[in-house]
């Protein structure tokens, strides 16, 4: 038995990687923390790539089963819960609701400072051990999301930047998806490798290897049916709790990206230390992170940065990373 377990899947350069690198972090401290063990912790290798390595887990079973356990666990999180009807207004029940309705991060602000309000209303003295667990869990993702004090052309809530949907797909209903089907190969193929990418669930478009632009296609894309690797998808959508949005100067800010929203770029660290998730989380708020002196590096643990650009199709919105550089 060991407790460091190297995950030969992931790909520090490559976005969707990273983040579902995070996403394991993320599930399997929620799940220590409800178990009252010792938190795991992860810290990277330079194996001709930088793969993940996560400490304090006895085996690679052992990871995918509590991260198979925390996948269902999300099907009732109220942060899971965002869904509104068709005029974005009103906020409906994703599980009752019948018609359609909308399960975008895109409400009329409205509907998304209700959605906000309704989990700040969970916040109170008389709470369970477990229940503050998982309402930090819940209040960690719901600010992922976006914010209603910034609007977009539409006079919609601005999602986050890591918001690559577009046209027919919507965010959290492309997640309730991959949250429902997403299976225990899943995750294997996407800690282990090869990624196959054979999977026909929902492609959240986070693959820096897997782009498809119109601007480099003979045809518009959006009609074509993506395959992807699921356990990567969701585990990535997990680790976004780590870059939270917030109102500043007019705009809406992601934390860990830079610029506006047809010129952006993402910038991650990978850390030769093993870090906890919150740990891991502080690295990100550091300004200019790409710019940091070696020594600044060093001294917070920093093995290499990369950044990766953001492109934006004009037709139909869809978001896709660039291959990344070294920072």
């Amino acid at each position: 038995m060991s407790d460091s377990i190297m995950l030969t899947g992931l790909d520090g350069a490559n976005p969707l990687a990273f983040l579902a690198s995070l996403g394991v972090l993320r599930a399997l401290d929620h799940r220590a923390r409800l178990h009252q063990r010792p938190l795991p912790r992860l810290s990277w290798v330079d194996e001709g790539c930088w793969r993940p390595v996560v400490h304090g887990m006895p085996s690679l079973d052992a990871i995918v089963n509590e991260i198979v356990e925390d996948r269902s666990s999300w099907a009732e999180d109220p942060a899971f819960l965002l869904a509104y009807d068709e005029t974005g207004m009103n906020l409906v029940d994703p599980i009752l609701a019948t018609g359609k309705f909308g399960r975008d991060l895109k409400p009329k602000p409205e509907a998304m400072r209700a959605f906000l309000d309704g989990i700040a209303l969970r916040v109170t003295v008389r709470q369970t051990s477990q229940e503050r667990i998982a309402l930090r869990r819940t209040l960690e993702t719901a600010a992922c999301y976006g914010s209603e004090l910034v609007q977009d052309n539409n006079g919609n809530t601005k999602p986050t930047a890591f918001h690559f949907t577009a046209g027919q797909q919507q965010f959290m209903k492309a997640i309730a998806e991959l949250q429902e089907k997403v299976c225990e190969a899943d995750f294997y193929e996407a800690l282990v490798g090869p990624w196959r990418r054979e999977s026909t669930l929902p492609n959240m478009g986070w693959d820096a290897t897997n782009a498809r632009l119109y601007a480099l296609r003979a045809s518009n894309p959006s009609g074509d049916k993506k395959t992807t690797v699921a356990g990567a998808d969701w585990l990535a959508f997990v680790g976004l709790g780590a870059f939270p949005s917030f109102p500043g100067r007019g705009r809406l800010n992601t934390t860990g990206i830079k610029g506006g929203w047809k010129d952006s770029s993402f910038a991650w660290p990978v850390w030769d230390r093993p870090a906890s998730w919150q740990t891991a989380r502080s690295l990100f708020r550091s300004p200019k992170l790409a710019e940091l002196e070696e020594s600044e590096r060093r001294a917070r643990g920093i093995a290499a940065t990369f950044a990766a650009s953001i492109a934006r199709s004009d037709q139909g919105g869809y978001g896709s990373f660039s291959p990344a550089a070294v920072g």
